[in-house]
């Protein structure tokens, strides 16, 4: 599991490493392509109360989720008990997660998306007027995304902003969503909706709320397997 996390991480590193250079080099030569400025979302709006007063229901469904699993596995020897002991290591990669991820899926690899969703859809047909991506994102992507996101980034998906955004977001979201493959397939769905929602921050709050949310998400996970990892060591 760790293997494949590490290789998971090295793809999606290299991709928001070459998505750096096409968004600076766009930006500088058509800045009108992509509808923000390079560093719009490097900020953090509101409080540190809003924003956690916000996401707390992710942290409730992620450690409870994370006991459930646990506790099912309980007298199994070789599902990590060990490796959940070493906390340290675990806010490491929690700390890894929430700055590397935000700024690779939420920040480069998205910019990167609306620049090719946009090239995308001339090619196909968008020259003649009607392109086949801005057809599927407004009347299929975006009515899905909105009905599993009970509509709180409806305006988004919609393109208040260049229906582009709304298409980006979803792929940028998916590449996210597919680096926890190794979860399962409950941690491939779960990821999909924490990312969408880390999204909502983003736009809301800024990518530093964001990161935040995503670091204290994934730590509050390894606190728990942690304390259940302690309590399991002292009983059996």
């Amino acid at each position: 599991m760790l293997a494949k996390r590490e290789e998971g991480q090295g793809c999606y590193l290299s991709t928001a490493l070459g998505a750096l250079v096409i968004v600076a080099l766009v930006e500088w030569i058509w800045p009108d392509v992509i509808p923000f400025t390079i560093f719009q979302f490097w900020r953090f709006d509101g409080t540190i109360e809003g924003v956690l007063k916000v996401s707390w229901p992710a942290f409730v469904w992620g450690g409870g989720v994370t006991t459930v699993f646990a506790i099912r596995k309980w007298n199994d020897p070789f599902a990590g008990w060990e490796d959940a002991l070493d906390l340290k290591l675990g806010l490491l990669s929690s700390t890894f997660a929430g700055v590397m991820e935000e700024i690779s899926f939420r920040w480069l690899i998205f910019y990167n998306e609306i620049i090719g969703y946009k090239l995308i859809n001339w090619l196909i047909f968008g020259w003649a007027g009607f392109g086949v991506a801005e057809w599927w994102q407004l009347h299929v992507s975006a009515p899905v995304a909105n009905f599993f996101t009970l509509g709180a980034l409806q305006a988004i998906l919609f393109g208040s902003l260049g229906w582009a955004v709304g298409a980006a977001m979803l792929t940028s979201n998916g590449k996210f969503r597919d680096g926890h493959v190794y979860q399962g397939a409950l941690g491939w769905i779960n990821s999909w909706f924490m990312g969408m929602f880390l999204f909502y921050l983003m736009f809301q709050y800024g990518l530093i709320a964001a990161i935040i949310v995503h670091f204290l998400y994934d730590a509050f996970i390894h606190v728990a397997i942690y304390i259940l990892a302690v309590i399991r060591l002292r009983t059996l």
